[in-house]
């Protein structure tokens, strides 16, 4: 930013000025009282719309001159025009828009060293363009080949900021190194992790295939020896049963002539008992007779017809009597004779199916071929039972190794997570990514501090890690006289117009240095406008006269009473 022209109107001191500038670096100096930080307060007032006098607007009356009413400052610069407006306090900017916001860094020296350290930190981020929001350090950890998934899940950790973010992945690596001593049983450590194996029991699959396989081949003997055994032992007990129909068959034929002469002899008693119940019948039915009114023929009722009755049959009335039991007993009889018929039948079928059942027999299996069959099958189970037993053990033996193998993936597993935390905690803790970020921002401002304590002989000023200003020896920026203070914020004001491309610098009491230390900001800030490295610096003191002998690119203007001459002389 190059100031070409200054215009103040009852602000402050500066009651009526109207300056243009005509080389790089211009002091204003004058008397105490003068208006002399009057006018540099104007300046950052106009560029900025702050004030450092009063702090609210309803106060910026106090700016306006005593026994004036209104006020103005007005700053040209890059043919635009910034000016403020008192005591409304209205802030006008020509051109594209404000001012930048460093700028207030570069009119008002002191500002850097009364912030805090973060915010110390926050703007120096801010003026090297460094980002610390979560896209931009995810993207400088996955740079640093951390595990994606794992950064995404510590993004959001990152809106609370890096501590909190580095806190989280530390917990994250405790978690995994729970689970790892979980799953192996030890304390983890990070050598011993790398080469952790499971303990594994001996294991041979092709032992566990090969008893599989003789398993099958038993079950299969098994199996068609049971089929075989089913076989005879049917075979056994059809040739049982056939035998015995066989004897029993040969049994009732064997009874034909017995029942045959048995036969004969109760036929011959029915013929008997037949006749005798006959006759006997035929005598009670005579008693029953009546005569035929036409002839007198003697008629009994026969299956509900007349008939002529039979002669009178002998008999006792005593067997007249015993009629009924003579009918049972004659029942009896042919009962006998029935069942006679049927066993002559029963046994003459018997001798006829003799031979065709003789041709039908089967021969019976031998005990013995049983006994060994069932004895091989018997050998065959124990012999299963034993297999399944080796085959469990080395199916548990199976298992536990997979289990083994399993427990070292996991462990592997863990043990990379535990790293992969580790390296995102490291990334993201003061040293990791915010020590980066610091260095990115305290390195080029630091060389320009180093650059400017060597042009103008001055004490070394450095911004420590801590956010910290010290000068030569560490001496921290409290313990500084008022002198290295100034000299101290002159130069951190210069590195902020440098490194935001502001090139613009305002200077106020720097009567605070000796004679010398004047001779140095003055050979200073002519090195700087000689190099380009500044467009405007605007110094103002307390001198009793105009320097004499100015570098060429400096030029001296005379305040008193609130107004600006350029003169060669004190007033």
């Amino acid at each position: 930013m190059k100031i070409t022209g200054i215009q103040t109107k009852n602000f402050l001191g500066a009651r009526e000025v109207d300056l243009k500038l005509t080389k790089p670096v211009c002091l204003v100096v004058g008397p105490n009282g003068s208006g002399k930080s009057s006018l540099h307060e104007a300046v950052r007032q106009a560029l900025t719309g702050e004030s450092v006098r009063v702090h609210l607007k309803k106060d910026y009356q106090k700016l306006v001159t005593d026994g004036a009413e209104v006020g103005y400052a007005v700053v040209d610069h890059d043919g635009e025009r910034s000016a403020i407006t008192l005591p409304n306090g209205t802030n006008e900017h020509t051109g594209d828009g404000r001012p930048p916001a460093a700028i207030a860094f570069c009119l008002d020296a002191q500002r850097f060293a009364r912030l805090d350290a973060n915010e110390r930190r926050q703007f120096l981020f801010g003026l090297m363009g460094l980002q610390t929001d979560g896209p931009s350090v995810t993207a400088r950890l996955a740079a640093k080949g951390c595990d994606p998934a794992k950064i995404e899940q510590i993004a959001p950790f990152l809106r609370s900021g890096f501590d909190a973010a580095s806190k989280e992945a530390q917990a994250k690596g405790r978690e995994a190194k729970a689970s790892w001593r979980t799953v192996t049983g030890e304390a983890y450590g990070s050598t011993k992790a790398v080469a952790w194996r499971a303990q594994k029991p001996p294991f041979d699959a092709r032992n566990l295939e090969l008893a599989r396989s003789d398993l099958r081949a038993i079950e299969q003997e098994i199996e068609v020896g049971s089929i075989r055994l089913g076989e005879i032992q049917a075979c056994a007990k059809a040739a049982a049963e056939q035998a015995a129909k066989l004897a029993g068959l040969r049994t009732t034929a064997s009874m034909y002539a017995r029942i045959a002469e048995k036969l004969n002899r109760d036929q011959a008693e029915l013929k008997k008992w037949e006749g005798k119940v006959t006759a006997l019948r035929g005598a009670l039915k005579s008693q029953e007779a009546i005569p035929c009114p036409d002839c007198g023929v003697m008629l009994v009722m026969t299956d509900g017809a007349l008939v002529p009755a039979a002669p009178m049959a002998t008999g006792t009335d005593d067997d007249l009597a015993r009629v009924p039991e003579y009918e049972r007993a004659l029942e009896l009889m042919q009962r006998s004779v029935a069942n006679g018929l049927r066993d002559l039948g029963a046994a003459d079928a018997a001798a006829k199916q003799i031979e065709e059942a003789e041709k039908a027999s089967v021969e019976a299996p031998g005990e013995e071929e049983i006994k060994t069959l069932r004895l091989r099958i018997d050998d065959l189970k124990d012999k299963r039972n034993q297999l399944q037993a080796v085959i469990r053990s080395l199916e548990d033996a199976e298992r536990m190794a997979s289990e083994a193998d399993t427990r070292t993936e996991r462990a592997a597993g863990l043990h990379q997570d535990i790293q992969q935390w580790d390296q995102i905690g490291s990334a993201l803790a003061p040293d990791g990514i915010p020590g980066e970020l610091l260095s990115e921002a305290l390195g080029p401002i630091n060389e320009r501090l180093a650059r400017s304590s060597s042009i103008a002989d001055w004490l070394r000023v450095g911004i420590q890690a801590d956010m910290t200003i010290a000068a030569d020896g560490g001496r921290p920026y409290a313990l500084l006289s008022e002198s290295e203070k100034w000299r101290a914020d002159a130069m951190i004001a210069e590195a902020i117009a440098h490194l935001s491309g502001i090139r613009v610098l305002t200077l106020d009491r720097f009567d605070v240095l000796d004679l010398k230390g004047r001779e140095d900001l003055l050979y200073w800030l002519d090195e700087l406008a000689d190099t380009g490295d500044i467009d405007t610096a605007l110094v103002t003191g307390t001198l009793k006269n105009l320097p004499e002998r100015l570098p060429e690119r400096i030029e001296a203007h005379w305040i008193e009473s609130g107004l600006v001459a350029k003169i060669r002389e004190a007033a």
